[in-house]
C-alpha cells in the first residue's frame, strides 16, 4: 500500500510516518524550525497538540473504504483486508479498574 500511495504521489507533503527518510524526529524538526522563523519575525505562536490515538476507532468504516478504494485505489485483497479488519471491531474504556461497555 505504501508503495502505491507513494507511486501515485498521494501522500501529503507534510506526511512524516511511512516514508522513506520521514520520520517523529523530521516532523518534530519540521515543526520547531516553523515555530522559531515565526518567533524571529516577532509573531504570536501557539502550538496544539492532539493525541489522535483512538481517532481510527471513531471514523466511518464505510467512508474509510470507500476512500481507500476511489481516492488510494485500493482493491481486490488488500481491500478485503482491510475490510476483514474494521469489521465487528469493539473497545471499552478501563480507568483505575472501572470499565465502560463495549461499544
Amino acid at each position: 500500500l505504501v508503495r502505491h500511495i507513494e507511486d501515485q504521489g498521494l501522500f501529503s507533503d507534510f506526511q512524516s510516518a511511512y516514508r522513506k527518510y520521514h520520520s517523529c524526529e523530521t516532523a518534530v524538526l519540521k515543526i520547531q524550525n516553523d515555530i522559531l522563523l515565526m518567533l524571529d519575525g516577532k509573531e504570536i505562536v501557539v502550538l496544539l497538540l492532539l493525541d489522535l490515538s483512538a481517532a481510527f476507532d471513531t471514523i466511518n468504516h464505510r467512508l474509510l473504504l470507500k476512500k481507500l478504494q476511489l481516492r488510494y485505489g485500493v482493491h481486490g485483497v488488500a481491500l478485503q483486508w482491510f475490510k476483514s479488519y474494521l469489521s465487528e471491531r469493539k473497545f471499552k474504556v478501563t480507568i483505575k479498574g472501572s470499565s465502560s461497555s463495549e461499544h
